[in-house]
């Protein structure tokens, strides 16, 4: 009897950890930056940076997925010459007074943080972003995207 509830007991705990562990690290998995790396993408950056250039940050940090994968150089090269600067999130160190700054000027920047993109219809998709480090309101925001002609642009955007 003892051995039976232990054994019980035993398989009931597996059970839990298994199931918190599915529940828990499910976004460590690798992120398909492929898929973020699209012409909507930089739409979006470019739009975002027209919104926030009165916070005055002087450089943007671009992560994608929850597990903050860095986008590819060939993308980034998309915003070469852009000013303020638009680089991956690992050209960013963490200050101990919670400042994110460019490793090669040291000047303090933002994060951007685009989590998901959601298609709604032909030419027009949903994405969640998130800015970690943004010192003003919101922090979370879902963007409406909308495909003009060609050229991506926003539509609108609800704090999520």
């Amino acid at each position: 009897m003892k051995l039976t509830l232990r054994i019980l007991l035993s398989l009931a705990l597996l059970a839990a950890v298994v199931w918190w562990g599915r529940a828990h690290f499910r976004h460590s998995q690798p992120v398909a930056v492929a898929e973020f790396e699209t012409d909507l993408t930089e739409g979006l950056v470019q739009g975002i940076i027209k919104e926030l250039d009165a916070d005055g940050p002087k450089v943007y940090f671009l992560t994608f997925g929850e597990v903050w994968a860095e986008p590819s150089p060939d993308f980034i090269a998309r915003f070469a010459g852009h000013f303020p600067p638009v680089r991956g999130f690992e050209s960013s160190v963490h200050t101990p007074n919670g400042l994110i700054l460019d490793t090669a000027s040291g000047r303090p920047g933002v994060i951007i943080q685009i989590l998901r993109i959601k298609p709604v219809i032909p030419g027009t998709s949903d994405v969640w972003v998130t800015f970690p480090n943004r010192q003003s309101a919101p922090k979370d925001v879902t963007y409406r995207m909308f495909d003009n002609s060609g050229t991506w642009t926003i539509k609108s955007r609800l704090p999520s």
